[in-house]
């Protein structure tokens, strides 16, 4: 058994213990409990009752009933971590690896594209897998979550939490990028020059592709590294 189902396995047996305790004890009636807890004496009668009660409280059969539901919730959980193991190594990290690597190489293109005001060619390319795989409605949430499985089963130390962090990062500045570039496509300034128009404006067209495009190749190139070795 690996290291880490074996250290899941522990955990999930430490919890059945402890959890099985406090049902036994919680479930005796509160005169068996004042009774143990304090220590106080009681006449034969009230002892051979409580005595009964409380065989009766931690009776097999009642614990079984008792302890049920918990069993049965703990067989899914298991069952569910044996199938996210299984899937995570047949080969899911790899492949999706090699797809962060490709958007990463086509996003090399765009600086380029920006700089001779080609918008229509960067928005094709942001729209072309496996690039477009990690921002788009559909795309996205598909590739990145399950990179991010793949993360937190596959390796031994991975992040996943930092991989899904760094998934709202890539989508965010990507979705930006997009819009910085549909907005160039309609620029005012370019036709009519900068007269009358205020710094921040003059900022948000010229400045804000190469700016959204710097922070969508980080977060591309953060996320792969994350599988390194």
């Amino acid at each position: 058994m690996e290291p880490t189902r074996y250290r899941f396995f522990n955990i999930i047996l430490c919890w059945t213990l402890i959890l099985e305790q406090t049902l036994s004890f919680v479930a005796k009636p509160r005169s068996v409990r004042l009774f143990q807890s304090l220590g106080t004496s009681s006449t034969a009668d009230e002892s051979s009752d409580v005595a009964n009660t409380a065989s009766h409280a931690a009776s097999p059969h009642r614990r079984f009933i008792v302890m049920s539901p918990f069993v049965a919730s703990l067989g899914v959980v298991v069952t569910n971590y044996s199938n996210n193991v299984a899937f995570a190594a047949d080969g899911t990290l790899d492949r999706i690896v090699g797809q962060l690597k490709e958007a990463s190489r086509m996003l090399d293109d765009v600086p380029d594209l920006i700089k001779a005001e080609k918008w229509d060619s960067v928005r094709a390319i942001l729209i072309k897998p496996p690039l477009s795989d990690l921002w788009t409605s559909g795309g996205s949430k598909q590739l990145l979550n399950l990179y991010a499985d793949a993360i937190g089963n596959e390796l031994p130390d991975g992040d996943e939490m930092a991989a899904l962090e760094l998934r709202e990062e890539a989508i965010s500045h990507l979705r930006y990028l997009d819009m910085a570039v549909y907005n160039n496509v309609f620029n005012p300034i370019a036709t009519e020059g900068q007269s009358g128009a205020t710094k921040e404006l003059i900022r948000s067209y010229y400045e804000d592709p190469i700016m959204e495009w710097k922070a969508s190749k980080a977060a591309v190139e953060a996320l792969i590294g994350l599988a390194a070795p």
